[in-house]
Parts: structure tokens; sequence; C-alpha cells
């Protein structure tokens, strides 16, 4: 698969609203992975994506994103804990 690189000039209000998207994203990533790890060291169980997005929907970044955002986020998660768990 080839990747094409594509740099983007925005302007200073665009790029203020994209680093805090991509950090929310971040903070919400960290915090379903903590989450579903100490689902794993307390019951030995992975969890599903649903039950991350369930789980992280009272979470103050999950309510900072857009809900598509957000799930997303917490999708990508639980298909990192799958890929572990078939390790």
């Amino acid at each position: 698969m080839g990747v094409q690189q594509v740099l983007l000039h925005p302007s200073k209000e665009l790029k203020a609203v994209l680093e805090y998207i991509c950090s929310e994203s971040n903070k919400l990533h960290n915090c379903a992975v903590y989450y579903a790890r100490q689902v794993w060291f307390k019951s030995h169980r992975f969890v599903s994506g649903f039950d991350l997005v369930k789980e992280m929907g009272k979470n103050c970044h999950f309510s900072a994103l857009s809900s598509e955002a957000a799930v997303q986020t917490c999708l990508s998660v639980e298909e990192s804990i799958s890929s572990f768990a078939k390790l």
C-alpha cells in the first residue's frame, strides 16, 4: 500500500481545534485502555467495544468529542485488545 504525505497549513483557529480534538481522543484512548486493563486484571476477561463505549460514555473526554469520533476511539481500543487476546 502506498502512502502520500499531505501537508496542511491550517489557520490558527483550525489548528487549535484540531489539536484539541486529537488531545481529547488520546486522553479517551488512555482511559479506555486503563479500564480494559483493570477489567482484565480483576476478572480475567476481555471487554467488548460496546462495553467500553457504555463505560466511557460517562467520561468527560468522551463528552468532549463528537459521538462518532468517541465511539471510533473506543472501538479502536477494543480492536487492540482483541489482537492482544489472540496472542
